[in-house]
């Protein structure tokens, strides 16, 4: 890759920025808030062909979406001997599960017979028996049952008779999977990531509360970078306005660490789009639509900000909700949205006001997706884990409304589902006068930029390995510069 000048993406919003908000919080900030860095991704058009065609698409199934850390499901959800999750993407399937040992093993979900997919739900099993022949694993992967196997001389009890396993990683309480068997090890992936939540955003001591999956019609990329930046809030999501810094937010990409990125928006503070309010004005729009008080407005006094006031009353809010102590909470952490984002499609909120996961794969064609919203909740000091939330699956012409229990956030994922098809259609315009690429901003949107570029690196790494050409990439890479 070529060197990119130092000068692209250095314009910023006028209003305080999230460091400069960081500076007047009323607690001590964790040190991850304070580690930012930005790295110049270039200013050239990306091939919107990328999100349209089946080709490319192909592509990324056969060597993105197999080499890459995928988070698969919670540790809470493989509790006990035999319990199992399906974690499907692209085209293949996993079966990740709790062996007898105690250990958490991932399965390719296919028996060597025919190819059957072995189990297609989710549960509690003693083995693996595939359905239309009998053949039968333990859960130590272990070849055990083989209807007629003196016909099957040159597979019963032969090494290779073993299911194939996928790597496996637990971090956070939650279990990653990599179809790669010489993968990256996942703490060196996800480095940056890794640090963070280990020292300051532990997630061990969270339960899964609530998971909606929904098929969305769009490309994945276009679905997950609708969530990847805050310039979209002034024309979608104008209601917040009166409260969010959308244009002042934050994007980190470190160069150490270069599959991991965050992007912050500030709470509690006026969006730079419009004239000046009093911090009683903010503070009084922010309390009406939060759903984390049941407080109507609270005087600012003198000489204090909207974001102190508001912080300290979800404060008296949450942590008797939560049964927890949130007294050194800080302001930043109490309000702000600090969304983290792991190459390719896994997203976990930082902070306690948010405690959202996101989770992004590829739908069956290039113009549809599957996203998961996932929230993590506290478990009360001193009481039993909860049990993880079932999985409420929303079809393609269902809204987020009719997931029980996504309570107000259903109507702002409702603004964004109404603009992702439209997307998808105007990605599709070839006439000669159409745009053939998008233009990001230089900075608000150079993460997704970084994105695209990992993703051609994995596709042409892939082809390379496998003696291919690199002309069938070509026409949908990104161009340097």
């Amino acid at each position: 890759m070529t060197a990119i000048d130092d000068s692209i993406g250095s314009a910023r919003s006028h209003g305080p920025s999230v460091q400069d908000l960081l500076a007047a919080d009323s607690r001590e900030v964790p040190l991850s808030l304070r580690d930012s860095s930005y790295v110049p991704q270039g200013k050239v058009d990306v091939p919107k062909i990328r999100y349209t065609s089946a080709e490319f698409a192909a592509l990324e199934n056969e060597y993105m979406w197999t080499k890459t850390w995928q988070m698969a499901c919670t540790v809470d959800e493989l509790a006990q001997v035999g319990d199992h999750v399906v974690y499907d993407v692209a085209d293949q399937s996993v079966i990740v599960v709790r062996t007898r040992d105690g250990s958490i093993k991932a399965y390719h979900n296919s028996c060597l017979h025919r190819g059957t997919k072995l189990r297609t739900e989710d549960g509690r099993v003693a083995s693996f028996r595939c359905p239309f022949h009998g053949w039968r694993w333990d859960l130590d992967g272990n070849l055990t049952e083989l209807p007629a196997e003196w016909d099957f001389p040159q597979v019963w009890q032969q090494p290779d008779s073993c299911l194939p396993q996928a790597q496996v990683a637990e971090w956070c309480g939650f279990v990653f999977v990599n179809l790669d068997p010489e993968a990256t090890p996942f703490n060196e992936v996800a480095s940056k990531l890794v640090e963070h939540f280990d020292r300051d955003f532990r997630m061990e001591n969270r339960y899964k509360a609530f998971h909606a999956v929904k098929e969305v019609p769009a490309n994945w990329k276009v679905c997950m970078e609708a969530f990847a930046e805050g310039y979209h809030v002034i024309a979608t999501h104008p209601q917040i306005l009166e409260f969010a810094g959308d244009a002042n937010s934050e994007y980190s990409i470190w160069p150490e660490s270069p599959f991991v990125t965050r992007f912050v928006n500030g709470f509690g503070i006026q969006s730079p789009h419009l004239g000046n309010l009093t911090e009683q004005q903010v503070a009084d729009a922010y309390l009406e639509f939060s759903a984390r008080s049941t407080r109507g407005s609270v005087a600012v006094p003198d000489g204090k900000s909207a974001r102190e006031v508001v912080a300290e009353v979800f404060r008296s809010f949450m942590g008797p909700m939560f049964g927890v102590d949130l007294s050194t909470a800080s302001d930043s952490e109490m309000l702000d949205a600090h969304l983290y984002h792991l190459f390719p499609a896994f997203a976990p909120w930082a902070g306690i006001g948010q405690s959202l996961v996101y989770r992004w794969r590829p739908g069956p064609t290039p113009d549809t997706c599957f996203m998961d919203v996932i929230r993590m909740m506290p478990v009360p000091d001193g009481q039993q884990r909860p049990q993880p939330a079932p999985i409420q699956r929303l079809r393609l012409e269902q809204s987020w409304h009719e997931a029980e229990g996504m309570g107000g956030l259903a109507s702002v994922f409702e603004q964004d589902m109404e603009n992702l098809p439209k997307v998808q259609l105007g990605l599709k315009m070839t006439a000669k006068r159409a745009a053939k690429g998008l233009k990001f901003g230089l900075y608000q949107e150079a993460r997704m930029r970084l994105i695209h570029r990992h993703i051609d690196d994995t596709i042409i790494e892939g082809l390379t390995a496998d003696g291919r050409s690199l002309d069938a990439v070509e026409p949908y890479l990104v161009p340097e510069g």
